[in-house]
């Protein structure tokens, strides 16, 4: 979500808040306001973020502003608020009204998006697709909130990696974007920070201290399970006789920020409160060079979020719901989605911008380094690890 993956003001609160189902996905927006522009920084707003606006604002004209295409109800899409809207609209929903001659109707959404969809009548949802990050994916097909996808009506599922494909069952939802877990340091900190074993390191120890996520405790949990290094990946994550260990290992970090946006990251650095954090690699990579003296680091081995994008039960658009998500795994749409947005894709012909080539995965192999929460292991222990990990923050 998951990091990525702005947060609504019910998961700002130190007690672990919950939808009808579980705890919301991961912060994807990086603010504390929706409403807010969630790329302005100290120094206001990032370059690509002003580039991006500039690039597509005359197909947006074109695209949108008389109202539904062709006569047409528009197409009704969930996305998380934020940044991640704002680029969406910028680069994916020009190019799909304009290849489609559809209008899409965005609806920018957080913690309240399976609720919704549960509280509207069976036959009368409040959008015909949705984005779905691990966590909401798990909940929303135990409650039977999504339609399954017809795979007959799909091109561009054979092109998805395959260890995206085989991660979760993809039923009810194709992986499409998501994004791997950073480390921000200050530039000048000697320390290498390509291993999340760097949290536990003597100079971070010393150092003003470490911002964690507070909202989405298994990001920080799995950082810390790599960090370990007591079984390959994260699986420490995914034994519960190890959760207790996990646990003790995060508790003994230097975390002095908990953060409930990306807002809250940056103001901490600004006022000195951490030196590092554990955030999130699309919150992160375009937006960094508008902060003095910060950079970021992905550790080799590190954890992250992915959507799998859902058709909505009870749409009377199904076909242009699978359309549409077929749409979102085409390679060209997600290469030029890259150019706004660093996110990861899944098909294995994206072609990534420069500066995002050497920490994006394009293979099996290289995906594996990604150690996505496993929700269907580790749902059975939510309740604990969330309390336990509220329990730490609140005798930090």
């Amino acid at each position: 979500m998951a990091a990525g993956p702005p947060r609504d003001a019910e998961t700002a609160a130190t007690e672990s808040k919950r939808a009808q189902f579980t705890d919301p996905a991961p912060d994807t927006d990086g603010n504390a306001d929706a409403d807010t522009d969630p790329d302005a920084g100290a120094s206001g707003p990032s370059r690509r973020r002003l580039l991006s606006a500039a690039a597509a604002g005359s197909v947006t004209a074109l695209a949108g502003c008389t109202g539904a295409i062709g006569g047409e109800a528009p197409l009704r899409v969930s996305i998380w608020s934020g940044n991640y809207a704002d680029r969406f609209e910028e680069s994916v929903v020009p190019r799909y009204e304009a290849e489609h001659d559809v209008d899409v109707e965005i609806h920018r959404g957080w913690d309240e998006i399976l609720t919704d969809i549960r509280s509207a009548p069976a036959d009368d949802p409040p959008f015909d697709v949705t984005v779905a990050e691990g966590n909401f994916y798990y909940y929303g097909r135990q409650a039977d909130l999504f339609e399954p996808i017809r795979t007959e009506n799909l091109e561009n599922d054979d092109e998805i990696i395959d260890f995206y494909r085989e991660m979760r069952d993809t039923e009810y939802g194709l992986p499409v974007d998501g994004a791997p877990c950073t480390i921000i340091h200050r530039e000048d900190m000697d320390l290498e920070f390509d291993s999340w074993s760097a949290l536990a390191a003597d100079a971070v120890q010393e150092s003003a201290g470490i911002g964690v996520d507070t909202g989405f405790w298994w990001y920080p949990l799995y950082a810390t399970a790599i960090a370990m290094d007591d079984e390959p990946g994260a699986d420490e994550m995914h034994d519960p006789a190890m959760h207790d260990d996990v646990l003790e290992t995060f508790e003994g970090f230097n975390v002095s920020s908990w953060a409930s946006s990306g807002e809250d990251i940056w103001q901490a650095f600004d006022n000195g409160v951490i030196d590092v954090a554990q955030w999130y690699y699309d919150q992160t990579a375009y937006d960094i060079d508008d902060y003095d003296g910060l950079t970021h680091t992905m550790p080799e081995q590190t954890t992250g979020w992915l959507n799998n994008w859902s058709v909505v039960r009870g749409t009377d658009k199904r076909d242009e719901a699978e359309g549409f998500i077929d749409f979102l795994l085409d390679a060209d749409v997600q290469s030029a989605w890259a150019e706004h947005a660093p996110l990861v894709f899944s098909n294995r012909n994206v072609d990534y911008p420069s500066e995002l080539e050497a920490d994006m995965p394009t293979t099996t192999e290289e995906a594996e380094t990604i150690a996505f929460p496993d929700w269907e292991t580790i749902g059975s222990h939510d309740d604990d690890l969330s309390e336990a990990f509220t329990a730490i923050q609140q005798g930090s």
